[in-house]
């Protein structure tokens, strides 16, 4: 990587800046228009580079590409008449066209054969410091015809400000077609959160990957995904009322099966970027409904099963706290689960969080197996409202320091 040189505080507003998706030719033996709608991680590559530009704060966007024969643009007007992006990107087709469309607009150029990074670029767009985000250089406007040879050191320059050139991390420039897949399997193995607990590191996010390949070449939304969790999960509590030895361990197993989906679904979004304040609010509420309805059906499945009432309220109990640490901790989650700042920022877990997650499925998994599930219904009972307790204190020692 390069030294980064940063805009120096020439007063330009970060919302006025502007980009331009530098498309070079892939070679002689490649194809443009299918090299750069090549899928990676179910996004074209072109599409994939646009949308990181969009999300990084870039406002005004432009694509420049060699175009003697007038097609090229025509070819791309399917693939970038995605509703998110904007309707008014430019298209640049020759060197002239570029300088002078430059002359107006204080502008980043990206290296449209490497895969940019949202956060780098966040804080590259975002950020005065000359140490933090991409790697950027500025570069000689009458020279600009050397980046078609991808030559960036002979036109670097020695004075500051804009255009900035943004060559892209050397690992992430694609050069060949093998470079597809590996950046395919690249992005898929990136898309956990970083506050993922170990034991869904361990053992659920390998399962989650493996669904996310299936539905990232399909039509099927997050959203759609969270809903097919949600009706798992439904399935799951129904059979854990029948309370029988045969129906608990199917039950844990179809949860364990809806966990793995729910994994799936927040990966696509986040691979595909299809984020939403929406899907987020589905995800949180669809999975607390889930564990209320799992915690009451196994109290009174284990109820039907041994005729002792206490098992009754046990149930209700842990329903009952799950459902009191979910009002108290559900605007927390999707604040800090937002998509600006799943995008843009890496924000530690507090430890209310930690505890917040569906790591318990697999104990529960092994008390079904085991016939002990009046065990668990204790726990559970126990755990959630202490859990709750912990989060009504934390909220009044918050409001008593604030």
């Amino acid at each position: 990587m390069t030294e980064n040189h940063k805009q120096p505080d020439s007063g330009t507003p970060d919302n006025n800046s502007s980009g331009v998706l530098f498309l070079k030719n892939p070679g002689e033996t490649e194809n443009s228009i299918e090299w750069y709608s090549s899928k990676i991680a179910g996004v074209p590559f072109i599409l994939r580079n646009l949308l990181t530009l969009q999300r990084a704060g870039i406002k005004t966007l432009a694509v420049f590409i060699e175009d003697s024969h007038g097609d090229i643009e025509k070819s791309f007007e399917k693939l970038l008449k995605d509703s998110r992006l904007p309707k008014d990107i430019l298209w640049i087709k020759n060197i002239p066209q570029l300088k002078e469309w430059m002359q107006n607009n204080p502008t980043y150029i990206f290296n449209g054969s490497a895969l940019h990074n949202r956060k780098e670029l966040h804080s590259l767009v975002h950020s005065h410091s000359k140490n933090e985000g991409a790697s950027a250089f500025p570069i000689d406007p009458e020279k600009l015809d050397e980046l078609l040879i991808d030559n960036p050191t002979a036109i670097q320059s020695q004075q500051a400000g804009f255009p900035l050139y943004v060559p892209g991390a050397k690992e992430e420039k694609i050069q060949k077609p093998e470079d597809f897949k590996r950046l395919h399997e690249a992005q898929v193995s990136g898309s956990g959160l970083s506050h993922d607990s170990p034991i869904t590191r361990i053992l659920s996010r390998p399962a989650s990957r493996l669904l996310t390949r299936m539905f990232l070449n399909t039509p099927i939304s997050p959203n759609q995904i969270t809903l097919i969790s949600f009706f798992l999960g439904l399935v799951s509590a129904f059979l854990f009322l029948q309370g029988s030895y045969e129906t608990s361990i199917i039950a844990a197993m179809l949860l364990v099966l809806s966990t793995w989906v729910d994994g799936a679904d927040g990966e696509i979004a986040r691979l595909k970027f299809m984020e939403t304040d929406i899907g987020k609010k589905l995800d949180i509420y669809c999975d607390n409904i889930i564990h209320f309805l799992v915690f009451t059906a196994i109290g009174c499945g284990v109820y039907f099963k041994t005729g002792e009432s206490i098992f009754l309220y046990l149930g209700g109990l842990a329903g009952l706290g799950g459902l009191t640490a979910f009002f108290l901790l559900s605007p927390i989650l999707l604040e800090k689960r937002s998509p600006n700042n799943q995008l843009f920022h890496i924000i530690e877990p507090e430890l209310a969080e930690k505890f917040a997650n569906r790591d318990f499925i697999h104990f529960l998994l092994l008390v079904s197996v085991i016939d002990q599930m009046g065990i668990f219904i204790a726990v559970a009972a126990v755990g959630a409202n202490l859990f709750a307790g912990y989060l009504v204190y934390s909220r009044l020692l918050k409001l008593r320091t604030g």
